[in-house]
C-alpha cells in the first residue's frame, strides 16, 4: 500500500454538527457513513464552507488587503485565470513591489512552478520562501533543491479511481455509503524534504499504471457501463487522476472517458457535459470551475444521469455527492508550513488561478485562520 493513502479523514460541512457520525472503513481511505444523497433528492444539502469559517470570495478587492494576522501580513491574493504567463508576472511583480515579502504561496498546481520561474528570472531563488499545493514535478524538484519548503498534496489518483468505482456501482444499482454531509473527504498530506523521495516513488508507480487497487477485492461487474470524468483544465494533477480512472476501469471492466477542457472554461465543460448526456453516459464526475454559475447545467444533467462533483464542489446543485479534499483543512496545513519557514512572522502573498472556485476560497481561508492562530472549528476537528 502506498504511504500516501493512509491518512485520517477530515469533514467539512456547515450543518454537520447536527448529524450522528459513523465510521466506514474502506480500503486505503476512511469515510463517514450516513444517508445516501441522490440527484433526485428533494432535500439536497449544502456542503460548502462551514459558517464558522470566514472564506474570502471571488468578489474581494484589493481594499481587503493587506491583512494583519498575528505576526503575519497577507499582502493579497493574486489571480491569473490559469494563464501561466500571468502567473509568473504576478510573482515577479510581487517581488518588485514588496521587497520584504517572506513567503510566496501557490494555491493551485501550476502556481508554484510559475513562482519558481519568477524567482529564477528575478535572481531571487533562495531569498524568498515558497509553499505550494499539489505534486507538480517542478514543485517536487524545488523541494529537493531547497527552493520550496513544502507542498500540500491531495490524492488525485483516488479522485479518479473512486469516481469511476462509485459511478459504476451506482449504475449497477448499489447504494453508496456516504456522509450525511454529502461529502466524501480524501485526506491531504504535507510533502517536505523529509518525505519527498518516497512520495515521488509512489507517483512513479501510479504513472507506470501500477497504482493501488483502492477497492480491494470488491466485485463489481462494470461491463457495458460507460462513465465520464470531467476535469477543470489540463494539468499533471489531472494526469494522475486519469491514471486512477483507468486503473478502476480496468479492474471493473467499465469504460471511462476522461475529458480535460484545454481552455479551462465553463463553456467547454458545458459542451462535455451536454455531449455526455446525449451519449447516454451512465454517470458523470465533474470538477466545476464556477460552481455558482454551473449549478443549473449540473442540475440539468442530473435529470438524465448520475452526477458527482470531485475536487471542487457545487454544493447548491443536485449532484449525488462531493468527493475530494477538505480544502479548508489543507489550507490550515499550508499555514503550518508558512509558520515553519517564517517562525517570527512576515509578509505573505497568495497566488491562484481563479478565486470563484470554492477550493481556492477554502484554502485561502484555512491559511489565514492558521496564521491568525484561530481555533479549528469544532465540526472539523478529528477529536
Amino acid at each position: 500500500m502506498l504511504a500516501m493513502l493512509s491518512l485520517p479523514v477530515g469533514l467539512l460541512h456547515k450543518n454537520f454538527l447536527k448529524t450522528q457520525q459513523f465510521l466506514f472503513l474502506g480500503s486505503a481511505m476512511t469515510a463517514v457513513v450516513a444517508l445516501t444523497v441522490g440527484c433526485d433528492s428533494a432535500n439536497n444539502r449544502s456542503a460548502g464552507t462551514p459558517s464558522e469559517v470566514s472564506a474570502p470570495d471571488a468578489d474581494e478587492t484589493a481594499s481587503d488587503f493587506p491583512r494583519t494576522l498575528g505576526r503575519y501580513t497577507v499582502l493579497g491574493i493574486l489571480t491569473d485565470n490559469q494563464d501561466n504567463s500571468k502567473a509568473k508576472e504576478n510573482a515577479e511583480t510581487t517581488l518588485l513591489r514588496h521587497p520584504d515579502v517572506g513567503c510566496l504561496v501557490g494555491l493551485w498546481s501550476q502556481n508554484t512552478p510559475m513562482i519558481l520561474a519568477a524567482l529564477r528570472s528575478s535572481d531571487a531563488t533562495g531569498d524568498v520562501a515558497v509553499v505550494g499545493f499539489d505534486e507538480h514535478p517542478d514543485t517536487l524538484a524545488g523541494i529537493r533543491q531547497g527552493a520550496v519548503h513544502g507542498t500540500i498534496v491531495q490524492q488525485p489518483y483516488a479522485f479518479g479511481y473512486r469516481s469511476v468505482q462509485w459511478l459504476t456501482e451506482m449504475a449497477r444499482g448499489r447504494e453508496i455509503p456516504i456522509p450525511e454531509s454529502g461529502q466524501v473527504i480524501i485526506p491531504h498530506r504535507a510533502i517536505t524534504a523529509e518525505n519527498v523521495n518516497q512520495f515521488a516513488s509512489d507517483m512513479e508507480q501510479i504513472r507506470a499504471g501500477q497504482g493501488p487497487l483502492l477497492a480491494g477485492s470488491t466485485e463489481v461487474d462494470g461491463s457495458g457501463v460507460r462513465v465520464a470524468y470531467i476535469t477543470n483544465s489540463i494539468d499533471p494533477f489531472w494526469t494522475l487522476a486519469e491514471h486512477g480512472c483507468r486503473r478502476a476501469a480496468e479492474q471493473f471492466g467499465c469504460e471511462v472517458e476522461v475529458q480535460m477542457p484545454s481552455s479551462g472554461s465553463i463553456e467547454e465543460q458545458k459542451r462535455f457535459l451536454e455531449s455526455d448526456v446525449a451519449a447516454g453516459m451512465d454517470g458523470i464526475a465533474i470538477s466545476p470551475i464556477d460552481p455558482e454559475n454551473q449549478t443549473a447545467m449540473i442540475n440539468q444533467a442530473c435529470q438524465a444521469t448520475r452526477v458527482i462533483c470531485h475536487d471542487s464542489d457545487a454544493p447548491s446543485s443536485r449532484r449525488e455527492f462531493y468527493l475530494g479534499t477538505s480544502n479548508y483543512l489543507a489550507g490550515r496545513a499550508a499555514g503550518k508550513l508558512i509558520k515553519e519557514v517564517l517562525p517570527d512572522g512576515g509578509e505573505v502573498m497568495l497566488f491562484v488561478g481563479k478565486m470563484e472556485v470554492l477550493n481556492a476560497q477554502e484554502r485561502s481561508a484555512g491559511i489565514m485562520d492558521e496564521l491568525a492562530d484561530r481555533p479549528i472549528p469544532a465540526i472539523l476537528r478529528a477529536d
